[in-house]
């Protein structure tokens, strides 16, 4: 029974207290809110005091330390671990270069410090940075890694292990960099002291020289190397000593003001002009502190500041005005914290860019713009580094920078290119041998990608000259074993592929080639018709005639597939069929002997343009000439209204005593010119036959390398052969190779034995390369490396 009371007057006291905290748990929150930040606040406070009273400790290697202030010697709470008040001591002296004290058993030689008990300055006492003979520095474990020393070390407040240590590393003639960076900074706060208190500006040299070799010894702090270089800087200043030039840097000074020697060159060329042109202007904003180069200009930064100049100098021609609304004002802060002073020097005369009124803005969107072009050059060094120099990297960099600082990679592809050309202006070649020549590399399957073909023909349009087939102006890829046709033209003779004009002379030619090849036997002569139909070409500009010939030249001896050119032809317009039809029969027809092979593909391309078939015989008729008419080059074009002039009456014939008269010739009615036309047509032409001049010969058959025709250029190239031996070794250059029985027909039809033939063909190659140049079997094949050098003999006797 008792059992049950106790429970209930525990549930009851429970549920009460339950009710008590549903019913007033706002109250209890607040006030327990409250609480807590009372008691945060006390905690803080406390953490607070105690940190003002034990410095931090302090690692080997430091960030950017606290900002330092300068003392005020009206409180009396302390500024850094340095200082003291109470009794006078001793004043410390400095002990120079090359004199020998020794300090608690330990002999040092070279000096550079202050020995006694301490230093005073504005009031101050200072003994952070004294070495006290006094104080004990006995231990059994000298603290050479410097454990024990706090942020701010000091000589007088350290443990006697970090003193035995110090002096340690004085005695070694501080060469010993296994000891800790708070050794280093005791002493380096007796050298601040020495020169910016003590302005001993004739120990300025000595001084600069110990940081030096200091800083060239301890890389592994970043807080020593902040404060060294500015020690430095800072002393030249005021011992008047000249600065190093700065130059532009990619790394990083993590400082937040610009750095000493950038402002005092600044100074003095500002002095001399407010203009600073694209150098000084790249030194101004890449010390900016508010400016970091993001990876592109970092890993590139040569080609950066390269690039820079040429965008300058592009924004500001005349260079950038710069004001300022202030001089140069230096002052020094110690990095023990214990002095802050004004440092005097011919400087206070500078402009201060520090203190520029004019923007910087122009600068930083600069450095913006000339990194973003080249993001796409340092992704591929980021991938392929060893890819710098390399002809492809050279697409990457804008086409005036590569013009500027010149390209190795890119020089030696256009030595190696002439070489592939001859020397001359135009040259035929097979597609593998340019790529080699451009270094290259092909697909692991041997094929040439589109965006490989495109590539390289970028790269020659920088050099300014021109491909065919062009895969950007509507042509194939070609293939490593297909033959190309280069020329020069201006920027790689750009055209456009989409003009009608273009367009539908492009299939003109296409058709005109199949037509050539339909009884399997390409001639020289239609290939001479082909291009007489190009150069008759209305609307079309020099550069246009030129593609269009090289790209002639090219599938005349590999023509493209009658499927893939037939199924385009139904795309094409009323006016551009009848042209192509013209075109092919102007082929076909411009042969007395016209084969039933040719015919045949004359329907079916009839067909396949929705023309009727009797259209064939009634332009064979008319185009095929007679025996004893002249065969003409081109398809007849008959222009409207220019009237036939009516004949004259016959003049009586003059004797060959009487002096010629002067006729006046009037007017034939109906004959109107047209002057602005003519003058037009006559431009174009002699442009046209000044770029064509620099790939077929104006006053001759146009003939490719390939084409089998014997001229006097080539018998001098084939000396030692006649006429019916060069037409052999010609076709065989062009083809490749030919079926045995075709050679022996093509032999027979020039009166030859087929295997006198290629003896004597193998003779002569004998003379010439030491090699045959034909071989025998099911097929007669030419030697393929022996090809290019028929070509190169052919230039050489051009």
């Amino acid at each position: 029974m008792g059992l049950l009371l106790v429970l209930g007057a525990i549930y009851a006291v429970l549920s009460a207290a339950y009710r008590f905290v549903v019913e007033n748990l706002a109250a209890i929150v607040a006030v327990c809110t409250v609480s807590g930040l009372v008691l945060l606040i006390g905690y803080l406070s406390a953490k607070a005091k105690k940190r003002d009273e034990i410095a931090p400790s302090r690692s080997g290697v430091q960030p950017t330390p606290p900002p330092l202030v300068e003392p005020r010697t009206a409180a009396p709470e302390r500024i850094a671990p340095a200082y003291r008040r109470g009794r006078a001591p001793a004043l410390a002296r400095w002990v120079p270069a090359g004199e020998s004290v020794t300090v608690q058993g330990i002999t040092i030689a070279a000096g550079r410090f202050y020995l006694g008990e301490t230093l005073s300055w504005e009031g101050q006492e200072i003994n952070s940075y004294v070495v006290n003979p006094k104080l004990s520095a006995q231990t059994s474990r000298p603290d050479a890694a410097g454990d024990s020393m706090p942020y701010w070390p000091s000589y007088a407040d350290v443990t006697p292990a970090a003193r035995r240590a110090f002096l340690d590393w004085m005695s070694t003639g501080r060469r010993d960099d296994s000891y800790g960076i708070g050794h280093v900074f005791v002493f380096f706060y007796g050298l601040e002291h020495r020169l910016f208190v003590d302005r001993d500006v004739a120990s300025a040299p000595d001084c600069i020289a110990e940081v030096e070799r200091l800083l060239a010894r301890r890389v592994d702090s970043e807080s020593f190397q902040g404060y060294g270089r500015r020690f430095v800087d800072m002393a030249r200043c005021a011992a008047g000593m000249p600065l190093a030039v700065p130059q532009p840097s990619a790394e990083r000074s993590h400082s937040l003001e610009i750095n000493i020697p950038v402002r005092l060159h600044l100074g003095r060329r500002l002095a001399q002009s407010s203009t600073i042109l694209s150098e000084d202007a790249l030194l101004w904003v890449l010390a900016l502190p508010d400016v970091y180069l993001r990876t592109a200009a970092v890993r590139c930064f040569d080609e950066f500041v390269a690039l820079w100049h040429l965008r300058f100098r592009s924004a500001f021609p005349e260079g950038l005005d710069v004001s300022t609304s202030g001089n140069i004002d230096l002052r020094y802060e110690a990095a023990s914290g214990a002095f802050r002073v004004a440092v005097d020097g011919p400087h206070q005369a500078y402009p201060d860019v520090a203190k520029a009124t004019t923007s910087p803005e122009p600068l930083r969107q600069l450095v913006q713009r000339c990194t973003d072009e080249l993001d796409g050059f340092s992704r591929l060094l980021g991938r392929q580094p060893e890819a710098r120099n390399s002809v492809q990297a050279s697409l990457l960099l804008p086409q005036d920078l590569l013009s500027e600082i010149g390209f190795d990679a890119l020089r030696a592809f256009e030595g190696r290119l002439s070489e592939v050309m001859g020397g001359l202006s135009r040259a035929s070649t097979m597609m593998g041998t340019l790529l080699r020549a451009a270094d290259f590399d092909l697909p692991e399957n041997g094929k040439v990608s589109s965006g490989l073909a495109d590539q390289l023909g970028q790269v020659l349009d920088r050099l300014d000259i021109a491909i065919e087939p062009d895969r950007r102006f509507g042509g194939a890829v070609p293939q490593p074993d297909d033959q190309i046709f280069l020329f020069k033209a201006p920027g790689g003779g750009p055209v456009d592929p989409e003009r009608q004009a273009y367009r539908a002379m492009k299939a003109q030619v296409e058709v005109a080639v199949l037509a050539a090849a339909a009884d399997g036997d390409s001639s020289s002569d239609e290939m001479s018709r082909v291009i007489a139909g190009i150069r008759d070409g209305r609307d079309l500009s020099a550069i246009e005639r030129a593609r269009l010939i090289a790209f002639a030249v090219t599938i005349f001896n590999n023509p493209p597939k009658l499927s893939r050119v037939m199924k385009r032809l139904a795309e094409r317009s009323n006016a551009e069929r009848e042209a192509i039809a013209d075109a092919a029969v102007a082929v076909v027809g411009g042969d007395q002997n016209v084969r039933p092979d040719e015919v045949r593909f004359l329907e079916k391309l009839h067909e396949a343009l929705g023309l009727p078939k009797e259209r064939v015989y009634f332009e064979l008729h008319r185009t095929v000439p007679r025996a004893d008419e002249p065969v003409p080059l081109s398809v007849e074009r008959r222009e409207a209204g220019v009237p036939i002039p009516k004949a004259q009456p016959a003049v009586a014939p003059i004797t060959v005593d009487a002096p010629s008269p002067v006729v006046a010739v009037e007017p034939v009615a109906g004959i109107q010119i047209d002057a602005v036309r003519l003058a037009r047509t006559q431009r174009e032409t002699d442009a046209v036959a000044e770029l064509l001049a620099n790939i077929f010969e104006e006053d001759t058959m146009p003939a490719p390398v390939e084409t089998p025709v014997a001229s006097a250029a080539n018998e001098s190239s084939f000396e030692g052969l006649d006429g019916p031996h060069i037409e052999l070794v010609e076709l065989l250059e062009r083809k490749g190779s030919i079926a045995r029985a075709e050679f022996d027909q093509r032999a027979r039809a020039m009166k030859l034995l087929a295997d006198g033939a290629i003896e004597r063909i193998n003779d002569w190659s004998f003379d010439r390369f030491e090699e045959p140049l034909l071989e025998d079997g099911d097929e007669i094949v030419m030697v393929p490396h022996l090809r290019e050098r028929l070509a190169e003999l052919r230039e050489t006797t051009a």
